[in-house]
């Protein structure tokens, strides 16, 4: 594979190089050039956009007269204008390339009529610059005088110019080879000097067995001739040109071909059909219309080759390339997009009252010309699907996570900013934990330093880790399951953060309910109801006392829901029904170490667990009433008890754009579980003494103050 040729936008010499068809064209246009009969000035047009492969074509020109050069036959003078700044300048440049090669060719008397010529030009013009730099390779070098000083020393007191071009006719007329002169990139120059090289071509340049090919832009040259010659417009180029060629466009089979190679060659290929047609299927929706001319090409590939490192492996490759084609062709659109990643990811509201898709992709297709909507407008249903008039399944934002499309909103920032952000992982980062998910002592590090990892939002990595696992879950291997469970239950309470919890008073999810997700997401559908019995059992000997009790809960729940509610089908438990008494056995041995050994008192979720403790044990209160009973003679323990059971709800009222929140006293079933009374009368006892220091005093206060406003009917 040919390595791509990034930030060189040279010119092809040759014919092997030429991938878009310009040669059959160069050819044919280097017969004429050599059957031209008795040309006196005879001036030839190559016109082409910027970039459409002008100076190319030129090349391969020479390169199929070089057989008459070499034969003498032929001379090529190849004037490159836009070296120079300036009139004076440009026309001394130009007469100076003339006499280097002319002058070879001319008897001694002949050589000094160009000279003589150029000094009657220059002396006509202003001076516009007191330096000249001409860069042309001939004897005279680098001249550092001003052009009316340097004229009067080079060019000697003459004759008119009518008869010094008369001379200079006659002695060319009796060659016997011709001369091509050779000027490209015309259209690079300021209107005044593209003018001017117009001007000497019909003044100078109008002598026997001179040829001129000129390469501009059409469109470029007449808006610069008109700013001169208002009243000329194309007219004046119609005077001075005799034939003018158009270069072909290229083939959009070869332009293409084109892209794509570059494309693979830094990016890579597709690894699958199903990826490689995705990928076609986007590129000739929003890269193809886009590539008219070589140079578009080029642009593509330089500015892949600064963007695209930085987030190899992170993006989908289609998107990536499409939204890189959208920045450089519709960069009104382009910003757009960026600045509205709540418009374009995920799916469409299946609500009634849903705005229609149509009208919704119409404020981005009104940034682009009316002549490219169509494409931009297909280029937009290609990358966020949204925009169709499709309902897609809960099932399909899985899968555009999985595959990191720009769609996926935890995944659209990537593409907008040449990085990875703190709110993903790396596809290194994943890859290797599927790779080592059953490496139990591998996943509890990974998930610690995961948790130790604050991002700028507070949250800990924790929350990405399990959504990037339960994305990929099909790719963990089935015979990992319980080594990559096991590895988790056993550091849930670890890794259970108050601040990971999907915030505010819309908190739907903490680290607890990731976990639910992720174990279901991994067994239910390739592990039948057995299967999951024996590895949750085997995962819940040695879990946290938290994340079991909540563990255990869920699958009692599963077979006895609460409120009259309906027992899940088999098929959709976490355990079978006959594992239920040990794994409560489990959990009340494991909340009475805790509360042994100090643990259990200041647990985030030392009231659920209470609760749960009484339910597992058959409602039999005598074990957790004894151990919460025994905490009412310390302070420190009766504060940390208000905290538990202390909560939070959010209220919104009608016309109100945010919720607020309110403080809850958790009081409700609290008799079954310890001494009401004596709780009360030690809260109050405390309230009004000096006996605790903060926070726990206010735990205190906080929670007395909320059961009284429960009691007044105030609580929310």
């Amino acid at each position: 594979m040919n390595e791509p040729n990034y930030f060189n936008d040279a010119p092809i010499l040759s014919p092997d190089d030429d991938r878009f068809g310009i040669d059959p064209f160069a050819q044919a246009l280097s017969r004429s050039i050599r059957e031209i009969r008795s040309p006196i000035g005879a001036t030839i047009a190559l016109n082409g956009k910027w970039g459409s492969g002008k100076s190319s074509a030129i090349n391969l020109i020479r390169h199929h007269l070089a057989a008459d050069v070499k034969a003498g036959k032929l001379e090529i003078i190849d004037f490159k204008c836009w070296w120079f700044r300036g009139q004076e300048a440009l026309t001394l440049a130009f007469l100076q390339e003339l006499n280097a090669t002319l002058r070879k060719s001319l008897s001694k008397k002949a050589k000094k009529l160009i000279p003589q010529l150029g000094k009657i030009l220059l002396q006509a013009g202003p001076v516009i610059g007191p330096a000249i730099n001409v860069a042309t390779g001939g004897p005279w070098g680098s001249m550092a005088l001003g052009s009316m000083n340097f004229a009067k020393r080079f060019f000697p007191e003459g004759k008119s110019v009518e008869i010094l071009f008369h001379q200079l006719s006659k002695a060319l007329e009796e060659q016997d080879k011709r001369f091509l002169v050779l000027i490209d990139d015309i259209d690079r120059l300021m209107p005044d000097e593209a003018v001017l090289v117009f001007r000497l071509v019909k003044s100078v340049g109008r002598l026997p067995n001179l040829i001129y090919l000129l390469a501009f832009d059409r469109e470029l040259a007449e808006k610069a001739v008109k700013e001169k010659y208002p009243s000329e417009g194309p007219h004046f180029l119609e005077k001075i040109i005799q034939a003018c060629f158009e270069l072909p466009n290229p083939p959009r089979d070869d332009l293409n071909r084109a892209a794509l190679s570059q494309i693979e060659t830094l990016c890579g290929s597709p690894k699958d059909h199903n990826q490689l047609r995705r990928f076609m299927n986007i590129f000739y929706d929003a890269v193809s219309p886009y590539l008219n001319i070589p140079r578009d090409i080029t642009r593509l590939s330089n500015a892949m080759a600064i963007s695209w490192p930085p987030v190899a492996g992170e993006v989908d490759v289609a998107d990536y390339v499409a939204l890189e084609m959208m920045r450089l062709s519709e960069p009104k659109l382009y910003n757009f997009v960026r600045s509205n990643k709540d418009r374009v990811c995920g799916v469409r509201s299946t609500y009634a009252n849903s705005e229609d898709p149509e009208k919704e992709i119409q404020s981005f297709l009104d940034l682009v010309p009316e002549q490219r909507r169509e494409h931009a407008k297909a280029t937009l249903i290609r990358l966020f699907p949204r925009f169709e008039n499709v309902s897609y399944g809960s099932d399909f934002p899985v899968r555009w996570e999985a595959q990191r499309l720009v769609c996926a909103e935890k995944h659209f920032d990537t593409y907008f900013r040449m990085s990875i952000g703190d709110e993903t992982l790396s596809m290194d980062e994943i890859n290797e934990f599927i790779e080592r998910c059953g490496d139990g002592a591998y996943v509890k590090q990974a998930f610690l330093e995961a948790r130790s990892s604050v991002r700028k939002n507070g949250k800990s990595k924790v929350p990405l880790l399990f959504d990037e696992v339960n994305t990929h879950a099909s790719r963990v291997e089935k015979h990992k399951f319980e080594s990559l469970i096991s590895a988790i239950f056993e550091i849930a309470d670890d890794i259970d953060r108050d601040e990971d919890r999907e915030g505010g008073g819309f908190s739907f999810g903490d680290n607890y309910l990731r976990i639910h997700w992720l174990i279901r997401r991994l067994t239910f559908d390739r592990c039948d109801l057995s299967e999951r019995s024996r590895i949750f059992l085997s995962a819940c000997q040695n879990a946290h006392v938290g994340w079991l009790v909540d563990f255990v809960n869920s699958s009692v729940a599963d077979y006895f829901p609460r409120e009259d509610g309906e027992p899940e089908p088999p098929e959709k438990c976490l355990v079978e029904k006959e594992s239920l008494a040990e794994l409560k056995t489990l959990a009340i041995k494991a909340i009475e170490t805790a509360a042994g050994n100090g643990e259990l008192l200041s647990h985030p979720k030392l009231a659920f667990i209470l609760f749960r403790w009484r339910e597992f044990a058959d409602d039999d209160s005598a074990g957790v009433k004894t151990w919460a009973n025994a905490q009412l003679a310390d302070d420190v323990a009766i504060a940390q008890l208000a905290k538990a059971f202390t909560g939070e709800s959010w209220s919104q009222s009608l016309g109100d754009r945010v919720s607020m929140r309110h403080t809850r006293a958790g009081v409700g079933g609290l008799e079954t579980i310890l001494d009401v009374g004596m709780f009360r009368e030690r809260l109050e006892e405390l309230e009004s003494s000096n006996a605790l220091d903060n926070p726990h005093k206010e735990n205190v206060q906080t929670f007395l103050k909320a059961w009284r406003e429960k009691e007044s009917g105030k609580d929310f």
